[in-house]
């Protein structure tokens, strides 16, 4: 008699606590499913579950034994998994996360290439800065910067940001320029409202002394490219990531100020579920993304 096909029968039995149930959801007979009972009670010598004429009941022996079930079911399933993956192309769906600014700008190129590597896998991506619910919306992969809180998902590091103070040439020669971070109470700030204390700024001086200050303006926004324009227009200061200013800080366009001063740091980080066996198409996306962030200059 199968071993393994009988370990798959006691264990249903284990879980529905019957003899009919299990047969029903198997597609076997009852009377099949007591001789997989039985011939198993049999090799090891010992009663797993007693039985009456209402219900079952399970021995210790056979709480024991259904645990290694599961355990060796469980590595037969991943095994044939990963061996069905590698000869096959990867496919299908993958559903991805990503923050709006940083995914227009250093994601959906990665995964432009990622689809031509395979085109097979569909890609579905969505563009928001809050936090996701990994098990609730289905999503496979989440790009995260900043702090991710909680613990119900694996986190991955793909590249590193700096946030930088700037403001236009045009607003510095109508307001000045702060020589302080202290100094930032008397100008008009650009608020991220997604930020965890978007009214409270913190930078860290020469003498690695972290100085934090309570700002205000006139506009709050939760898209960092929005209050990047509003900056570039004149209305204020805004303290934003590399990857958002850089490029104008190099123009000319913006200015950066505070200069002696160092900016938060954060990390970009690719969430998934925690889950036993990943799908070769995520693994690969993981794998793809990680590589070619790792070096990112902003």
């Amino acid at each position: 008699m199968d071993k393994l096909q009988a370990m798959k029968v006691f264990c249903r039995v284990y879980e529905a606590e019957s003899f009919k149930l299990a047969s029903d959801s198997l597609g076997i007979s009852r009377p099949m499913v007591t001789r997989y009972i039985n011939f198993i009670e049999e090799e090891l010598g010992t009663k797993l579950l007693q039985r009456n004429t209402r219900n079952i009941s399970i021995s210790h022996a056979g709480r024991k034994y259904y645990q290694h079930c599961v355990a060796i079911l469980d590595a037969i399933e991943e095994a044939e998994g990963e061996i069905g993956d590698l000869t096959q192309k990867p496919k299908g769906l993958l559903k991805i996360s990503v923050p709006m600014d940083f995914g227009l700008s250093h994601i959906v190129p990665l995964l432009d290439s990622f689809s031509r590597l395979y085109p097979q896998i569909e890609l579905d991506v969505d563009f928001s800065d809050k936090r996701v619910d990994m098990t609730e919306s289905g999503v496979d992969i989440a790009i995260r910067g900043g702090d991710l809180g909680g613990d119900q998902f694996v986190a991955r590091p793909l590249c590193y940001s700096r946030g930088f103070v700037c403001a236009s040439a045009e607003y510095i020669s109508k307001y000045g320029e702060p020589d302080s971070v202290e100094d930032l109470e008397n100008h008009s700030c650009l608020l991220y409202s997604n930020a965890l204390t978007p009214n409270r700024w913190s930078l860290t001086d020469e003498e690695n002394v972290v100085r934090t200050v309570s700002i205000s303006g006139a506009f709050t926004a939760n898209n960092g490219g929005a209050l990047t324009r509003f900056a570039l227009a004149g209305v204020g200061v805004i303290y934003q990531p590399d990857f958002l200013v850089a490029k104008y800080i190099k123009s000319g366009e913006l200015i950066q100020l505070l200069s002696k001063y160092k900016g938060y740091e954060i990390g970009f980080y690719a969430i998934y579920p925690q889950r036993k066996l990943m799908p070769r198409k995520t693994r690969l996306l993981l794998d793809f993304l990680q590589e070619k962030l790792a070096n990112t200059q902003f």
